[in-house]
């Protein structure tokens, strides 16, 4: 969070076992079992590879152009310092779901969204120069 902080970059955070950013990954991995790894047996792990590789492939041929429509990313930068006993600077987006109460608790502290919205996944604005969150 601080490197990302010191870098310029709005660090994003969704909470664990939640549907979200994290969730793709959650599902390239399940697809890779379900097409490589229950589908091929090897003798040696060695062999696996090879196998993992032609997978990975063609499912980038499949994607192609939908990789090629997607917006570029910036380059980490070589010279990116992090100061640690800084304060930190800038701003954070956190997803959180509220509980039954429509309450949530962000970097510690319970803060109450709205009790009409029950286990409501909310996006939680945390400015660190301002010392503000909004919801």
């Amino acid at each position: 969070m601080r490197l990302c902080l010191s870098l310029e970059v709005v660090p994003v955070f969704t909470p664990p076992r939640e549907m979200g950013f994290q969730a793709m990954i959650a599902g390239y991995n399940g697809w890779w079992q379900a097409k490589v790894g229950a589908r091929f047996h090897h003798a040696a792990l060695g062999d696996w590879p090879e196998c993992s590789g032609r997978f990975v492939a063609a499912l980038r041929q499949r994607r192609a152009a939908r990789f090629a429509a997607a917006p570029s990313r910036r380059p980490f930068p070589q010279d990116g310092r992090l100061d640690l006993p800084a304060h930190p600077q800038g701003q954070l987006v956190d997803l959180r779901r509220t509980d039954e109460a429509g309450r949530v608790e962000v970097l510690g502290h319970p803060i109450v969204a709205d009790p009409r919205w029950l286990r409501r996944l909310v996006r939680v604005d945390v400015d660190l120069v301002k010392g503000q969150m909004r919801l």
